[in-house]
Parts: structure tokens; C-alpha cells; sequence
């Protein structure tokens, strides 16, 4: 079969389109996944900062009320003999460290009430006779009154900021 001159021009050109939107659809696609996979990555390393975050002031705060938790429980007052002052002094030393250590990682709206919950604490510590102390630490529960709620509404701006990752 013979195709005259301008058939095999036709010819030519209709496979060279064809080619060059196969090409392009090659690169559309290609395009597509390259920017569903950076998408993905971006909220991946999104969700894993916010997860990172959470879990530091999770492990923080576990260690507040912890020492706040045995400070309580161990010593109703401060002693009147050498070893129960030893104990009391160790244990709100223990309070005041682990506030302190929160309060480097807290938000504002968790560090004040841990600041406030950790001097306390520490003028209790620092007062000189038994009377100053138990009037110190009386306030302590006072010092706690804003501190679950403000720790329970970070955790829920930590879920909202995962949900936000999508959002990219």
C-alpha cells in the first residue's frame, strides 16, 4: 500500500500529538502524586509535632502531680522531728522541680497556674516556723484551682491542632 506524501505527513503528525499528550498526561499525573505525596508528608510531620508536644506536657504534668500527689499524701504538716522536716522539705522540693520543669514547656495558660502551684510550694519550703508553713501551704489547693481546667482545655487544642494539620 502506497500513502501518498501527504497521508504519511498526517500520518506523522497525528502520532506526534499523540505523543506529546501522552507526555503531558505523564507529567499531569506525575505532578498529582508528587503533590499528594508532599501533601501527605506535610501533614504527617504536622501531626507528629503536635503529638511530640502533647506527650511532653503529658509526661511533665504526670510528674507535677505526682510529686504534688506524694507531697500531700506523705506530709499532712511539716515535722517536728528532724527526719519528717528532712521528708517535707525533699518531697515539696520535688513539687517545685517538677512545676518548674512544666512551666518550660507549658503554654501560658498552663504555666501560670503551675507557677503559681510551684511558689507556693517554695514559700512553704522557705518560711521559718511551723505556723508560716501550714499557712503557705494552705494555699495550695487555691494554687490547684485553675490547673485541671487549663491542662484539660491545652489537650483539647492539642486534638484540634491535629485536625488543623489536614487543613494544609
Amino acid at each position: 500500500m502506497d500513502l501518498n506524501p501527504s497521508t504519511a505527513t498526517r500520518w506523522t503528525i497525528a502520532i506526534a500529538l499523540l505523543g506529546i499528550f501522552a507526555s503531558l498526561c505523564a507529567a499531569a499525573l506525575t505532578y498529582y502524586a508528587s503533590s499528594l505525596s508532599t501533601h501527605q508528608a506535610a501533614v504527617e510531620t504536622c501531626m507528629l509535632r503536635v503529638d511530640k508536644q502533647e506527650a511532653v506536657i503529658r509526661e511533665k504534668s504526670e510528674a507535677v502531680l505526682g510529686a504534688l500527689g506524694a507531697f500531700g499524701s506523705a506530709t499532712q504538716a511539716p515535722g517536728t522531728t528532724p527526719e519528717k522536716e528532712a521528708k517535707f522539705h525533699k518531697l515539696g522540693q520535688a513539687v517545685v522541680e517538677s512545676a518548674m520543669r512544666l512551666v518550660a514547656y507549658a503554654p501560658a495558660e498552663l504555666a501560670e497556674p503551675t507557677l503559681h502551684l510551684g511558689v507556693t510550694v517554695q514559700i512553704g519550703l522557705m518560711a521559718e516556723t511551723t505556723e508560716q508553713k501550714l499557712t503557705a501551704l494552705s494555699l495550695t489547693p487555691s494554687a490547684m484551682t485553675n490547673w485541671p481546667k487549663q491542662y484539660f482545655s491545652l489537650m483539647d487544642k492539642f486534638e484540634t491542632r491535629r485536625k488543623d494539620c489536614f487543613k494544609q
